[in-house]
């Protein structure tokens, strides 16, 4: 896992930010700002590790004492783990928030589609990700949005074959059954309008979670972060006086 870069400005509150699949850390600039004021940021990456359970071990050992985890999408699945991890190893956190992400098991067809692009790219050359992609992830009235499509297709082919390769080899077993276990503040975010995530995947992993709050934007697709990242400091924000 690469080295964490830690901002220098804003009180005692530490953050984690886990990026999604073939995402880095410019995912979250428009959040940035926001969080600066709000703590220490620290950026880690998915470019390492075979599974979400090899990821979370990575990032155990470097995870800030009481701090908060924020997770997005594969990366939520990576968050909810090492929350789980920290509880085992009686590691405080302070908190965990989940952004478009779920607790459910890859579907066989799932799976099965991610084989048939890793032979693909056997033969092909990776360009990024497709176009039909990057539309799918956002709202639909932003899927002609061509700066946010150029972004999301920067942060793809910035982090390449090899990395696209690992992270579509990733098997995301069910965690249900860790939700009761990860007794820390939690707050679960989904999209009305997200393609890749349900709202009922969101619902059930906030009821799963001992102490959860439940918050969705009535106008986003999955990229969260990106499409609505004010009305995201502003639900932390609330969060965190609560």
């Amino acid at each position: 896992m690469s080295e964490f870069t830690i901002s220098d400005t804003g009180p005692a509150r530490q953050f984690l930010l886990i990026p999604g699949f073939m995402c880095d850390t410019s995912l979250w600039k428009f959040m940035l700002p926001g969080l600066e004021q709000l703590g220490q940021v620290h950026f880690a990456d998915l470019n390492q590790g075979a599974s979400i359970e090899g990821m979370a071990q990575g990032l155990l050992t470097a995870l800030p004492d009481n701090g908060i985890i924020i997770g997005f999408s594969l990366g939520g699945y990576v968050a909810r783990h090492l929350a789980w991890l920290a509880h085992q190893k009686n590691k405080s956190i302070r908190g965990l928030v989940l952004l478009n992400t779920s607790a459910r098991a890859s579907t066989a067809d799932e799976d099965n589609k991610n084989r048939q692009q890793i032979k693909l790219l056997e033969h092909y050359p990776y360009k990024g990700q497709t176009m039909t992609a990057l539309r799918r992830a956002l709202h639909p009235q932003r899927q002609d949005d061509a700066v946010m499509l150029a972004h999301l297709q920067a942060m793809s082919l910035a982090l390449g074959k090899q990395v696209f390769l690992q992270q579509l080899s990733i098997v995301r077993a069910d965690g249900h059954h860790e939700l009761p276990q990860i007794t820390c503040p939690s707050l679960v975010v989904a999209s009305r309008n997200d393609q890749m995530r349900s709202l009922s995947e969101s619902e059930k992993l906030a009821s799963g979670l001992p102490n959860a709050k439940l918050h969705v934007f009535e106008d986003c697709g999955h990229m969260s972060p990106l499409e609505k990242a004010p009305g995201l400091i502003t639900a932390l924000e609330n969060w965190l006086r609560k």
